[in-house]
């Protein structure tokens, strides 16, 4: 998922954007299902789990079997597909989104990720939501609006 061929902050940034609209189906669903639940201001944290710090934060919630499962199955869907195409690999990830409130993410996202701190100061626009993309050894906090489900 990270971009080799541009190392530094703007490829990062790049890649943590594109995992989180090539999942946007994964996010919406975890949004919906929080919001279903009665949560007012879900903030969905999408991880890519074969990212070195993802894959730590996952295993903690999950797991590490789970976890090490859904890779593999992820990675022998690949090879299925790459077998039948003739095409070259996608460049996909396992990845894993849920929903938490915004109040346990003001207090948790900030002892990971400090630099995201100043983002849970912010308010957000009426119609859309936040999410946190973890990806590339790092992670972006992302506006995700409503009207992005029809894209």
């Amino acid at each position: 998922m990270c971009s080799q061929n541009q190392p530094g902050e703007e490829s990062i940034l790049d890649s943590q954007q594109e995992l989180l609209e090539t999942s946007l189906p994964l996010v919406f669903a975890a949004y919906d299902a929080a919001r279903k639940s009665g949560m007012d201001q879900p903030v969905v944290l999408l991880i890519d789990c074969e990212d070195a710090i993802g894959r730590k934060i996952v295993r903690s919630w999950l797991g590490a079997d789970t976890v090490q499962e859904a890779i593999e199955y992820r990675q022998l869907m690949d090879s299925t597909e790459l077998a039948a195409s003739d095409e070259a690999p996608g460049g996909q990830t396992t990845v894993f989104a849920h929903a938490f409130s915004l109040e346990a993410c003001r207090q948790e996202v900030p002892a990971v990720f400090p630099y995201l701190s100043s983002v849970f100061d912010e308010l957000l626009p009426a119609n859309a939501f936040l999410a946190i993309a973890v990806t590339c050894g790092g992670a972006s906090a992302l506006t995700v609006p409503l009207s992005a489900r029809d894209s």
